[in-house]
């Protein structure tokens, strides 16, 4: 493909805008759609574009000059936007939660494989330089035996409104927040096995799901992990949360994440004294967004232009809503383990 690959953006809500400006440092975004078109004058204010803009993805789809779509709206329009897509010869690079049912994404990727079209799913937690440093450090540190989690925060200033607040469309608690942390779990440790979830009482009645989880994750490797959330907890915002603490053969490492940095602390058992490394980022941003989000966006481009093998598929995307309705199914029985794959017949 000799031309810049030419992207519609399907979605210009809040985090639309961010994504398009690495989009167009590698392609060109020349198309977008949204049925409020308030969110399409702040997305073309907030990057400087003056592209076509469209109410009905599906018209874009017929009538915008693109060769791929990012899907940036709702989690439950994921499948229909994808399969619809495919249809029309589109490439699909999705962000996560890739859709809110395994048979969701099972329909995605059918779709995307039978058109002959590439599809990602953007989960760039395992590319932010932290998260990257601590999957690296398994080669001296040994593999992973145990890990864990925890995120709880206050949301109510995240923008959890609307279809976030309702299980059918986005998947519930874990894919509000969670689901990055379970596919950084995953590249640190690989496939999960078996998954356990129980939920305390709701606080925030805007959810049809309560808002606190604890999930326990069996590994295929033998190593367990465990995830905790709340969206309704006062004392942190987001971005102070989701350290970790993980133990390996050889040793150990500590998270500590804040706004203003993040403070990785590792030892092996044979030292007296560990290392510390500290990540920070100019300006106050999210500590590795910016290179995580270029990475991926990258290498999606390549991935069309040239085959070159991509950091990130749809298989970290599917396996990801995997363990979330693995752990949906789990606390509506009361923590019982669930086995996986859920859908061996779709596999």
């Amino acid at each position: 493909m000799s031309q810049r690959v030419r992207f519609g953006m399907l979605g210009t809500g809040n985090f639309s805008p961010f994504l398009a400006q690495y989009i167009n440092e590698v392609a060109e975004v020349t198309a977008i759609c949204d049925p409020n078109p308030e969110a399409r004058a702040r997305f073309l204010e907030m990057t400087g574009r003056d592209v076509p803009q469209y109410e009905d993805y599906r018209r874009l789809l017929e009538e915008a000059e693109i060769d791929a779509v990012a899907l940036t709206g709702p989690n439950h329009l994921h499948r229909p936007m994808a399969v619809a897509a495919a249809g029309c010869g589109k490439h699909v690079f999705c962000e996560k939660a890739m859709a809110p049912t395994v048979p969701d994404c099972w329909e995605m990727v059918r779709a995307c494989r039978n058109a002959g079209v590439r599809l990602m799913v953007g989960h760039k937690r395992r590319l932010r330089p932290p998260w990257a440093r601590m999957i690296q450090l398994r080669e001296l540190l040994g593999p992973v035996h145990a890990m864990s989690t925890i995120g709880y925060f206050d949301a109510r200033q995240d923008g959890f409104q609307g279809w976030w607040t309702r299980q059918a469309e986005s998947g519930g608690v874990l894919a509000c927040s969670g689901v990055h942390e379970l596919d950084w779990m995953r590249a640190m440790c690989g496939d999960v096995a078996a998954v356990s979830a129980v939920c305390g009482p709701g606080i925030d009645s805007r959810y049809d799901f309560s808002d606190s989880i604890h999930v326990l994750l069996r590994f295929s490797s033998g190593a367990t992990g465990f995830l905790g959330v709340s969206l309704s907890y006062p004392l942190t915002r987001y971005r102070q949360v989701y350290g970790a603490d993980v133990v390996c053969s050889r040793g150990g490492m500590r998270l500590v994440t804040s706004f203003q940095h993040i403070d990785l602390y590792w030892k092996l058992l044979t030292e007296a004294d560990e290392h510390h490394e500290r990540f920070e980022e100019p300006g106050g941003n999210p500590v590795g967004a910016e290179e995580a989000l270029r990475k991926e966006t990258r290498e999606f481009v390549h991935w069309i232009t040239d085959g070159t093998d991509p950091c990130l598929t749809w298989r970290e995307g599917l396996r990801c809503v995997e363990v979330i309705e693995a752990a949906n199914r789990s606390k509506s029985m009361e923590g019982e383990w669930v086995q996986l794959p859920l859908y061996p017949g779709l596999e």
